[in-house]
């Protein structure tokens, strides 16, 4: 039978109290907790109806395996993993803030601002796409950003989080395993934020989280999505099919539709993904060159 939810002032693993509910998606929910040192700490856990050792069980495994090889200031920390009445719970780094959602949900951002979180989030991917870990859903509700608030230190934080659509290359799969957890053909990510090549179902490599963090960079820019369909499958044609607005093309006489921030997006959303940049480092190079074009 599969387990009951969890409730506040639970304890799991006898060194965990679940203090809340942080939130619940379509396979699994997050509870923040309180390790017995007293550290408030994220746990997360798939839901009951479906922790059978199915699909979603199996997921949280891999989004565990995966953040084990990662250790960078804007990805998110594994903490712990352990097992209780046969329930798997993947403990993590509580990472305190707002969703980058909620942010842009408020209107387009500074354009500087908009690029140093960008670089925040291509620092994090280089660090995960170097050890073969491949988001494969980036977008804002899986980015927390945080103040550092201060005088001193005034600026934002990104952490990465969610990794349980994660795809593991090469030597990381060797190391913790790689196997299909699904059929070939089927589309991951969110169809607002998806690569061509994964809305295709086509294998897919670090480019197609660069593809995803191109539309967020539109979006936090401009206010809005590259496309803008109420049905998914227009949605994900548009994607794979029709070219992406220019920046000047939405925002008209905008000051941050420099040539070369229109190069830093159109590199980023360029259909193939051998037409996109090479990987996060070189996209990187590109934002720092366009930075200097706006104010």
């Amino acid at each position: 039978m599969p387990a009951e939810p969890l409730a506040i002032g639970d304890r799991v693993g006898d060194r965990y109290v679940v203090r809340g509910v942080l939130g619940t998606g379509a396979m699994g929910a997050v509870y923040e907790v309180e390790a017995d040192g007293g550290e408030r700490l994220a746990m997360k856990a798939a839901l009951p109806e479906l922790d059978d050792g199915g699909e979603a069980a199996r997921r949280l495994a891999r989004e565990g395996n995966a953040l084990a090889l990662l250790a960078h200031d804007h990805v998110v920390a594994a903490v712990d993993r352990l097992v209780e009445r046969g329930r798997l719970y993947l403990v993590m780094e509580l990472a305190r803030g707002e969703p980058l959602s909620a942010i842009v949900a408020r209107g387009p951002l500074p354009p500087r601002r908009a690029l140093v979180l960008t670089r925040q989030i291509l620092d994090g991917l280089e660090h995960a796409h170097g050890r073969g870990v491949v988001h494969r859903d980036l977008k804002p509700d899986n980015v927390i950003v945080t103040a550092a608030g201060s005088a001193a230190d005034p600026y934002d934080r990104v952490k990465l989080l969610d990794f349980g659509l994660v795809k593991l290359l090469d030597d990381a799969a060797a190391l913790v395993g790689g196997g299909r957890l699904t059929r070939t053909g089927i589309a991951f990510g969110t169809p607002a934020y998806i690569a061509p090549e994964s809305a295709l179902g086509r294998p897919v490599d670090g480019r197609a989280d660069l593809y995803a963090l191109g539309v967020m960079l539109f979006e936090m820019l401009t206010g809005r999505l590259p496309f803008v369909e109420a049905d998914p499958g227009k949605l994900l044609r548009a994607h794979v099919a029709a070219p992406p607005p220019r920046l000047g093309e939405v925002a008209p006489g905008a000051p941050f539709a420099t040539p070369a921030m229109e190069a830093l997006v159109g590199g980023a959303l360029a259909k193939a993904p051998d037409q996109r940049f090479a990987g996060a480092a070189a996209m990187r190079a590109c934002l720092d060159d366009a930075f200097l074009t706006v104010s």
